[in-house]
């Protein structure tokens, strides 16, 4: 393998699959997809949000997710990736991992949190401009929108508000949320809520909710599925405090 250093100061591998960046990004949310991690986090070099995937539009299995794995909110981690041709709007963010990606430091509390504030600069309103689509409490992109699918909102700790709503016979948890002056209920993929949620209830869920100050709601896109193959709706990927 050769490398080699781009005019922007990035490095650029060469090897059999072609182009490959290096990038170090630390986690700021992993969601739940039945089994399989969704994981998003912010790149330090880039000074945006990105998505790393195993394969292109792919998820993780669970032992590549936890405090004592890989990914994991305020995990540092380094790896080689390329951006995949999936659709937008999650092609904005999508990054193809190649190899075996790299967890070099684990964030204290305020060093993630200045990281957190970074991320923030990404908000909902700049990240989908006018393709956020309201539906009643729920909200989505239309599939192929050229815009980002990774964003968030500040909340004080106070509004936050966990609830169980039933969907198709099932519990399905949500947060109730102010989302560019609209109140919505958006369901909840964030991984440390939803498995409390499913382990023990609502009242679990709640209580690792921040108690006071200023919060950072990540909002990501779930991407279409066969009852909505042309949207993309809005969900909750983590809640963490300022």
């Amino acid at each position: 393998m050769a490398a080699k250093t781009h005019a922007k100061g990035e490095l650029l591998f060469l090897c059999v699959w072609g182009w490959r960046l290096s990038y170090e990004i630390v986690v700021t949310e992993v969601t739940l997809y039945g089994k399989l991690r969704c994981v998003a986090g912010f790149d330090l070099q880039r000074g945006r949000m990105i998505r790393p995937e195993p394969s292109a539009g792919d998820f993780w299995p669970a032992v590549f997710c936890g405090p004592r794995t890989i990914f994991h909110p305020g995990h540092v981690v380094k790896f080689l990736g390329a951006t995949p041709e999936t659709p937008f709007p999650h092609r904005t963010e999508d990054v193809v991992v190649h190899g075996t990606p790299d967890r070099t430091a684990i964030l204290g509390e305020a060093e993630f949190k200045k990281v957190l504030s970074r991320a923030g600069g990404e908000t909902a309103a700049k990240v989908f401009a006018r393709n956020l689509v309201f539906e009643g409490l729920k909200a989505y992109v239309p599939a192929g929108s050229q815009c980002g699918s990774l964003a968030s909102v500040n909340v004080g700790a106070e509004r936050l508000r966990l609830n169980d709503r039933p969907y198709r016979g099932e519990h399905q948890l949500r947060l109730a949320v102010v989302v560019n002056d609209r109140p919505l209920s958006l369901p909840v993929g964030a991984k440390d809520l939803k498995q409390a949620f499913r382990n023990d209830g609502i009242e679990a869920a709640s209580k690792l909710l921040p108690r006071s100050g200023l919060c950072q709601v990540r909002l990501g896109l779930a991407r279409p599925f066969d009852a909505a193959p042309d949207r993309c709706y809005l969900q909750v990927n983590g809640i963490h405090a300022l």
